[in-house]
């Protein structure tokens, strides 16, 4: 990113962050008074908690104070619409206050094995599963890793965590990316082998009209094939399948430049959460972004998009 971009994009970063001070402020008092459809009131920061982070991080510490996860939650509404504020909280909260307050909650909720149920289903669903408002490796394996070693949960629900944990553990970022697929000729390619470039777009897709409508979009935007005309990019468009002659044939139409493979096995193998679903690599195909929609590609590759 040039210095200018990253400059311009300091600057208004720090403005909406004085903008959410002020909101977060504003809101404290509606927040200390139990809402509708919530289980309790939530904390009030007090007024020595200056900044955005500070009343975030007092929020979270405090925030169940007031209810006792041990007894049985019988509103499963008001407990999600809890929790995805909980969660809410965490992208503007100190990292370490944020685990702590994880690592709190999960201890406590281990005296209900319903509760703790319940708290592992809300995890998945806000900090990891397809639809997710706030995707964090960290945090999810905060809740996780407990969740698969517990004795309380089913044998299944702790293979469920374990197998998510592995997912999260085989494409990390930072971590260098390399894989076997097949290619449209019917052999078997490596990452490793590809073509020298400053980096690399993973595109992960199956046989759905979802897949198909994003591969269209990309084949179709113009910042991302002028990036791979120039050679600058490369796109791998890996199909979630078994190899055909069909699927071949068909795999041949696909966009121009576009590297083309399949692997049904990856799909258990690699952290794919939902189709279509890209990765952005490095030119040393070290990881940078993962579990990207189509959306995203497009805005990272295109700034006016």
């Amino acid at each position: 990113m040039p210095i200018e971009m990253k400059m311009k994009r300091h600057i208004l970063l720090s403005i909406i962050a004085l903008a959410m001070t002020s909101v977060v402020a504003s809101a404290q008092v509606q927040l200390a008074e139990q809402q509708p459809g919530t289980l309790f009131a939530y904390p009030l920061a007090p007024d020595t908690c200056s900044t955005l982070e500070s009343r975030c991080n007092y929020i979270i510490t405090h925030f169940w104070d007031n209810y006792d996860i041990s007894k049985p939650i019988v509103d499963d509404a008001a407990f999600e619409t809890t929790f995805r504020d909980y969660v809410d909280f965490f992208r503007y909260a100190h990292r370490n206050i944020v685990m702590s307050s994880v690592r709190s909650l999960v201890n406590k909720a281990q005296s209900s094995t319903t509760n703790l149920e319940k708290v592992g289903a809300m995890a998945e669903r806000t900090l990891y599963g397809p639809d997710a408002e706030y995707w964090s490796d960290e945090v999810y394996v905060a809740f996780a890793k407990p969740l698969a070693a517990s004795k309380q949960l089913s044998r299944q629900l702790r293979d469920h965590y374990a197998q998510q944990l592995a997912r999260i553990n085989s494409v990390q970022l930072g971590a260098v990316l390399d894989f076997e697929y097949i290619g449209t000729d019917g052999q078997k390619h490596r990452l490793a082998e590809l073509p020298e470039a400053e980096s690399y777009i993973l595109l992960f897709v199956d046989d759905s009209t979802d897949s198909m409508i994003g591969r269209l979009r990309l084949s179709t935007d113009v910042a991302l094939n002028s990036l791979l005309e120039a050679g600058q990019s490369k796109l791998v468009c890996i199909c979630l399948n078994d190899y055909s002659p069909e699927w071949s044939t068909a795999a041949a139409g696909y966009a121009e430049h576009w590297i083309v493979g399949c692997g049904k096995d990856l799909a258990r193998m690699l952290d794919v959460r939902r189709l279509p679903c890209c990765y952005i690599l490095n030119g040393e195909r070290v990881v940078l972004n993962k579990s990207l929609s189509v959306e995203g590609l497009m805005s990272a590759v295109n700034p006016n998009y």
